[in-house]
């Protein structure tokens, strides 16, 4: 028979595995910006190296380790110094130059599989007759010519076109005993404007008037408004314009925080009209009836992962008068499954820009995205139960202007009477 001393070591074993696990993830998280800089020099060399090679030009061995380590020193400086006045020259330039770097990472990709494909090939040629492997062989080096320059084709496109897509996305949410006076409410959603480098004031100005032509019962902001404090003074007076029957909500994200949340949240208070909720609530109220918004405040684990679990909500929740549908405003949507255990009927969420970069959604199926690495809700509708958690994919950019099948949104979700 088992007794409580070998089970308590077991559990202290296993909770200091999950500490490990947990500890290794953060680390993983806090320097993957410098290990992605590192990771895109090799890529850079990687396709520089292969297009020399495809011309019948051989670089030195020595140069296969100098150039990634210089690329990696240029990479460096280019980051260090991203935010200094370098003149719309030199802009133009080290822009061009990171979308450049930027698609190396996913052409080197595409090199690394064809390489894996090539070696089982190697095993497997040498077993057939020359007339058949060597028009195989062939055949095999011209798709991958035509595969890397699909995919630098892919990025191009993205690069140029994409962040000029936009969609305006039309959803019914089902709602259990939704009093009728709010059947019908239109709710549009915005998220992740990244207000600065690649989003800036006139455009902002045609966002608000696009939102304000759905002519909103409420406009929901989920955070990520902009990316440095001082942008707020300069874009939140256009902001500002937003108009909407029962106001506009509005809620921080985690870019938010990093500017500074109390500075971003006077701002938003001094400069518009706005209802800042962070860890708080506001009752909606049309013919007697009442529907109750709760915002809460990101409290991510790491710029990609989410909370579960959040502390404010059950509280907030318990907080809501009986008969009140719950809407829930979180930055990120981690917290779905718990906000559908609370009782929410709808949550609102962005972050995960719905992956910036996704494949084509063929057949009806959901379109694959790179936000699938750190959410299981990247983007669009989900339910769980009586809930509905939606994703939008933002206004703006993160990192690199580029969008590749996953067009800008602005959501308008129109409330139903319904289970």
């Amino acid at each position: 028979m088992t007794g409580p001393e070998p089970a308590r070591t077991s559990a202290a074993m296993a909770g200091r595995a999950a500490a490990a696990v947990e500890t290794a993830k953060r680390t993983f998280f806090r320097s993957f910006f410098r290990l992605l800089v590192a990771f895109i020099a090799l890529a850079e060399w990687v396709c520089v190296a292969w297009v020399l090679r495809a011309v019948g030009l051989r670089p030195p061995r020595a140069l296969h380790v100098l150039a990634p380590f210089a690329i990696f020193q240029l990479n460096r400086w280019i980051v260090t110094r991203r935010r200094s006045r370098r003149g719309p020259v030199l802009d133009a330039l080290v822009g061009t130059y990171v979308a450049f770097a930027f698609t190396s990472v996913f052409c080197a990709l595409f090199l690394g599989l064809a390489g894996l494909g090539a070696l089982a090939g190697s095993l497997i040629v040498p077993l057939l007759p020359t007339a058949l492997g060597e028009p195989i062989t062939r055949a095999y080096i011209w798709l991958v010519h035509a595969g890397f320059f699909i995919v630098a084709g892919l990025l191009a496109y993205g690069y140029v076109v994409g962040p000029r897509e936009l969609a305006v996305s039309r959803v019914e949410v089902p709602v259990r005993g939704l009093p009728e006076p709010f059947a019908g409410l239109r709710i549009v959603h915005i998220s992740d404007l990244h207000v600065g480098q690649h989003l800036d004031v006139a455009e902002l100005a045609e966002h608000v008037r696009r939102v304000n032509a759905l002519e909103p019962d409420l406009v929901c902001v989920t955070g990520d408004l902009v990316d440095r404090a001082e942008t707020c003074g300069l874009a939140f007076p256009t902001l500002a314009g937003l108009r909407a029957r029962h106001g506009v909500l509005v809620t921080l994200g985690n870019h938010d925080f990093y500017a500074g949340a109390e500075t971003v949240t006077q701002a938003l208070r001094h400069l518009t009209p706005f209802t800042v909720l962070r860890d708080d609530s506001v009752h909606l109220e049309v013919d007697g009836a009442r529907l109750t918004v709760v915002g809460i405040d990101d409290l991510g684990r790491d710029w990609a992962r989410g909370v579960l679990e959040h502390p404010a909500l059950p509280s907030l929740a318990a907080a809501v008068p009986a008969g009140n549908p719950l809407i829930v405003l979180s930055h990120r949507p981690d917290c779905f499954a718990q906000a559908a255990r609370l009782g929410a009927s709808l949550m609102l969420s962005g972050h995960t820009h719905g992956g910036q970069l996704a494949l084509p959604a063929w057949l009806g199926r959901r379109a694959r995205n790179l936000a699938e690495f750190i959410s299981r809700f990247d983007r669009g509708l989900f339910r769980e139960g009586d809930a509905t958690l939606y994703v939008n994919r933002g206004l703006g950019f993160t990192g690199q202007k580029v969008r590749l099948f996953t067009p800008r949104e602005i959501a308008c979700l129109e409330l139903t009477p319904g289970g």
